[in-house]
């Protein structure tokens, strides 16, 4: 799959797309429901974006 790639934060966004959709797959094969997967993987990001705002105040 080819993707075209037009700055450094779209660059950012597919090599991140590309590991999630890896990880989804994964627990998937695991037999966990995909949809229960990306919530988790979401709310995993999200997590994260409240750690970094926390940091930063």
């Amino acid at each position: 799959m080819a993707l075209h790639v037009a700055n450094e934060m779209d660059e950012v966004e597919v090599a991140v797309w590309w590991d999630l959709s890896r990880i989804v797959r994964h627990f998937e094969r695991q037999g966990l429901e995909r949809r229960e997967v990306k919530v988790a993987v979401m709310n995993a990001a999200l997590r994260l974006m409240a750690d970094e705002a926390e940091q930063h105040q």
